[in-house]
């Protein structure tokens, strides 16, 4: 009965946070299932360990003039309470740094995040996420020409632009929240994720110019991620994002094949294969290496829309560098839940 009761308070915070509404679009990474804390806070702690560090770069349209680049630096821990084998918090904190085209647009944030995790039971976990912090967006305009800079015969440069900004930078505080369901079977390589994650809450001011609507919209990211265990030394991941911010659509979906080459202890070592579609039309083919506690993943965007034909399909690279940390524990003190 109480397992139930869980159950629908669950569904029904999922619901709420649904019905925010998702109204500029945030970053976004192919392997999204790479940068956790991005797309939902309540993923925070929820891993086989105690403590993770991730990694991220995307380094994209370097072959046309709005390149851009993407960074991300993540921590995450759990913490055990002795009082009760219930439930377990989750701390962490995500730093990001996003900068494109000839303006250099630049989005940079550092949030700290928090996860109550309750264990239904051995299999079933219930998560609840918070975030918090700063982030400052800005650009610079000297790179940048407008069509008073035209005389009607030739371009120059040092003509007034005729544009009059307010700002140059604005800074706002971030908000988030998220709710996520993890299912563990009693084999730690079959795991179930499905969650929801929200950003923006409060809507912060984005003006640069004096406009009517000038608040950010709401992001909404909605994820999936299964992995099964087929075999002793095969394992199939499937995974799907969709997000939703304004009037912008992203939907992701892809898999990996995991075949482990060795595990003897010590020396685990794993190797992925697979890929991603982005509805955006592209494809982006991922390999992967684990060793031990040590995950290397990388991929690489390849367009097959529109630019495809002018610019050789060229996307771009995206990496992430992940490190588990599982502590020795002492023979008095309580196992971490393996999640």
């Amino acid at each position: 009965m109480k397992q139930n009761i869980y159950l629908a308070g669950f569904v029904f915070l999922l619901t709420i946070l649904i019905k925010f509404e998702a109204k500029t679009q945030d970053i976004h990474y192919s392997q999204f299932y790479n940068s956790p804390l991005n797309i939902n806070p309540a993923l925070t702690g929820i891993f086989n360990g105690d403590i993770r560090v991730i990694g991220s770069i995307r380094d994209q349209w370097r072959s046309v003039p709005v390149s851009y680049t993407t960074f991300s630096g993540a921590f995450d821990m759990k913490y055990l309470p002795k009082k009760s084998d219930k439930y377990f918090f989750g701390f962490g904190g995500i730093l990001n740094y996003d900068q494109a085209g000839d303006s250099k647009l630049n989005i940079s944030d550092l949030n700290l995040t928090g996860s109550y995790n309750y264990l239904v039971n051995k299999n079933n976990v219930l998560s609840a996420g918070i975030l918090l912090g700063v982030a400052s967006e800005g650009f610079n305009e000297t790179e940048l020409t407008f069509g008073n800079q035209w005389n009607g015969i030739e371009f120059n440069p040092t003509s007034p632009t005729g544009e009059n900004f307010d700002n140059f930078r604005y800074t706002y505080l971030e908000t988030g929240a998220g709710a996520n369901y993890r299912y563990q079977s009693d084999s730690t390589r079959t795991y179930a994720n499905i969650g929801v994650g929200l950003f923006h809450l409060t809507r912060p001011s984005a003006e640069y110019i004096d406009l009517e609507n000038p608040r950010l919209p709401v992001r909404t990211a909605l994820t999936g991620q299964l992995n099964f265990q087929l075999t002793k030394a095969f394992d199939v991941q499937a995974h799907g994002l969709a997000q939703f911010q304004g009037p912008y659509r992203e939907f992701v979906l892809g898999g990996l094949a995991k075949l482990y080459l060795n595990q003897t202890k010590g020396k685990v070592f794993r190797l992925d294969l697979g890929a991603s579609y982005r509805t955006s039309k592209f494809i982006a083919p991922t390999l992967a290496i684990q060793y031990n506690q040590i995950y290397v993943g990388a991929s690489y965007d390849i367009n097959l829309g529109e630019f495809r034909s002018d610019f050789n399909g060229r996307g771009g690279p995206e990496v992430h560098v992940r490190y588990i940390l599982t502590k020795v524990q002492a023979l008095n003190q309580k196992p971490c839940p393996i999640y």
